[in-house]
Formats: structure tokens, sequence, C-alpha cells
């Protein structure tokens, strides 16, 4: 709650320095995008309206509206960030300062440490690694292990980002063994899609980093890479291993089994949840904030739909459910047009310096590497954080047309500085 209000704050802040929201400028390179975002925000409205009407419940209206407004000022904040690259960095390393000190408590939860701040909100929940044994996740200061292992890969993307943004040698490697810590720390969460979510970035962000990124900063960036993973691996074998208690090896034997389940997950929380939720939510939907835990309680109680619950733990599920066929319409439309937008930011990254656009791409590439999951397991995006932090990493994307436009004005000003004549100096008389 406290996030979210200093959130709104900051947004608002932002606003009166700018006047308007000015989205043109945000999409500049596809103008369409200005259009769709207002029908977009008339749609939450009507869905808003339907939601109250149904169910008469102002705070499940209210969670809803959030879970899709958050986003939306999220992106335009990270695009006023975005143009700040220097402020940008500082923002990135405050979370993970933030990130190291939670990283922490969560291995000391793990160790068995116990205090209040360290204790899983409610009972917490029971993880069943094998027939006979039983276990909570370790949460640490985040007081959830889903919430934790979020965060845990958050920081880890992030650190990797930041570091191959680097140019200093020793920054970088520094960097890199944070991100590798960040992702080892998930396996302690018992919660294996955070790993997933760390693999799928990595894949997208080298896939896009090495087709835009110059051939000496790709062999300094894996030679760096290779040394990092070797002197992290001397650290797991000789050092954290042993130190992790007997029970690290049920957690690892979890973790090395994800595979196993992905494809079903997928099929079935992910497009099974979809199928269902159009069978459900008949045409128009039930209304923002249907699909919360809170509205699964409601609906089902009134309209007597069993499996809500199921439908609404894909991401995908809960957007046909809370806005029906025409919200999907939209917000595919919406997809389309963000996909444009992003060919065509890409395509701009060459004129800028490599730290800006590596830092930038890396951010990106973490929000996209964040949708097969939301698809999958939706009602962890539910929490404002989570999604104000995927918003703020697409929006700083989003300056990319503004970054080349002030870059290429510096360097104007400054070719016109040193073609300019110098004056010559005056010789007085004698």
């Amino acid at each position: 709650g406290l996030v979210l209000i200093g959130f709104v704050l900051c947004t608002l802040v932002l606003l009166d320095r700018k006047r308007n929201f000015n989205l043109r400028t945000m999409f500049w390179m596809v103008p369409q995008m200005d259009d769709w975002v207002s029908i977009y925000f008339a749609l939450i409205a009507l869905q808003a309206f339907n939601s109250f009407s149904r169910f008469g419940d102002p705070v499940l209206t209210g969670i809803g509206i959030a879970f899709y407004v958050a986003p939306a000022l999220g992106m335009w904040v990270g695009f006023q960030v975005g143009m700040n690259t220097l402020l940008l960095r500082r923002l990135l390393a405050v979370y993970l300062i933030g990130s190291v000190i939670c990283a922490v408590s969560v291995f000391l939860s793990f160790r068995g440490f116990t205090h209040p701040l360290l204790k899983e909100v409610g009972e917490g929940l029971l993880i069943t690694f094998r027939h006979g044994f039983s276990a909570q996740g370790a949460s640490g200061f985040w007081r959830t292990s889903e919430i934790a292992s979020w965060h845990l890969a958050a920081a880890s993307c992030i650190a990797a980002t930041m570091g191959a943004a680097s140019s200093k040698r020793s920054s970088q490697t520094g960097l890199l063994l944070l991100s590798i810590a960040f992702g080892f720390l998930t396996i302690l969460t018992g919660r294996r899609k955070a790993l997933v979510l760390v693999l799928t970035f990595a894949a997208i962000f080298f896939l896009l980093l090495f087709r835009r990124s110059d051939t000496a900063f790709k062999d300094r960036l894996v030679s760096n890479l290779l040394g990092t993973s070797g002197l992290a691996y001397l650290l797991f074998t000789l050092v954290i291993v042993g130190a992790l208690g007997r029970n690290f090896g049920e957690f690892l034997t979890r973790t090395l089994t994800t595979t196993d389940d992905l494809g079903e997950r997928f099929k079935g929380q992910g497009l099974g949840a979809i199928f269902r939720a159009i069978e459900v939510a008949q045409f128009f939907g039930f209304g923002v904030g249907a699909g919360a835990q809170a509205g699964n309680l409601q609906v089902t109680q009134n309209r007597g739909i069993t499996s809500l619950g199921f439908v609404s733990e894909g991401g995908g599920g809960r957007l046909i459910v809370e806005l029906g066929i025409p919200g999907i319409i939209v917000i595919l439309m919406l997809i389309w047009l963000f996909a444009q937008v992003f060919y065509r930011n890409f395509a701009l990254l060459r004129y800028l310096p490599s730290e800006t656009s590596v830092l930038v791409l890396g951010l990106a590439s973490f929000a996209i590497a964040n949708i097969p999951s939301f698809i999958t397991a939706g009602q962890l995006y539910g929490d404002p954080f989570v999604l104000i932090m995927m918003s703020i990493s697409m929006g700083s994307f989003l300056a990319v047309p503004a970054l080349v436009a002030e870059y290429r004005q510096q360097a104007s000003a400054a070719q016109a500085a040193m073609s300019m004549p110098s004056r010559p100096h005056s010789i007085g008389r004698p």
C-alpha cells in the first residue's frame, strides 16, 4: 500500500511538471497508439461500472481498476525516467541495494533463523517436494515465498542488465556475479517459475543484444561472463553448498525438475484457463476485479461458477473473465501496436551509446520475459509493486526516440562549437 501511494505521489509530481501526459511523445513512432490508449481507458471505466453494478463492492472495483491503470501509469513514469539515464541507473541501484538486504534475509530464513519479520504472512504455503518431504520456501522480509522468488528473479535480471551496460570491467564482473547470486537464491524459495523467468530473460536479452551490439562489445561481454560463471561455480562448490544445510538438496532437486511440467502447466493454467474463461465470461465479462482473489468468491457465489479460481490463476484467463471479448480485442490491438513500437525503437538503438542502448534493451527484455509467467500465474501480478516494476522497465524503452533526438542534438551542438572560428585576440596599442 505504501509503495502504491508513493508511486501515485511521484506520478502526480511528474505530471505537475510536464503539465500533461503527452502520449504522442511516447508513441510518436506509432501515432495510432494514442487513440487506442484512449479506447483502453474508456473500456476500463465501462468495466468498472460493470463490476460495481454486479457486486456493489467499491474495494473490489478499486483493486480491479488499479490492476489495469498501474501498468499504464508505470510506463509513463518509466518513459519520463528513461529520458534521464543517470536517474534511471540510480533508481535501479536503489532497488538492487534493497534486494541485497532482503536476499540476505531469505538466506537467514532458509537457515532457520526465527524472527517475526522473517515469518510468512498467515500460515504460509507448504510445498510438497516428494512423498514424505514437505517444507515452506524461504521468504525473508518479503514475507511470502512467491513474492520473494519474483523479486530475486527481478533483481537477477536487473543486475545482469546493469552489468552488461557497464563500461568498467570490475563493475561488470561484480554485477554479473550479483546477478548469479540472486538467481541462485531463488532456489531457496521453492518456486521454480522464478528461475524460468531468469532463463527466459537471459535468452531474450542475449538474442536481442547480439543482434544489435558491435563485435568488440560482444567479445568483451562473453569473456567476462565466462570468467564470472567460473568464479561463481567455485564459490558455489567450495563455500555456499556447505553453508545451506542438508535440506538444500531437496530444493535443488525440485528446481532441476522445472522442465518436466513446464509444457503441461502452460497448456493447463495458460491455454486451458483462457478457453474456460471464454465459456464462463460470455461476451462482456464480469468487470474489473472479478478475477482477483476476493472477486473469485463473489462471482462464484453469484453465478455458481466453481472453476473461476482456476480460470483466473492464469493472466490470460483473468483478462477474459474481467474484460470479456471486447477487452481482448482492444488488448490484442495494443499488443500489435506495441510490437511495432518495439521494432522501430529497436532499430534506433544503433544511434545511442552502447551503455545506454544495452541498459534500456535489458529492461525491455525483463518486461517481455514476464509475459509467459503472467499467462500461467496471473495472481502474482496483482501485486502493485510487481506491475509497477514491469511497466517502468518497458516504459524506459519507450524513451529511445527521445534519447536519440537528445543525443543527436548534443552531438550537433558539440560539432558546431568545434567548427566555430575562434575570435582573434585584440592587440592593444602601446
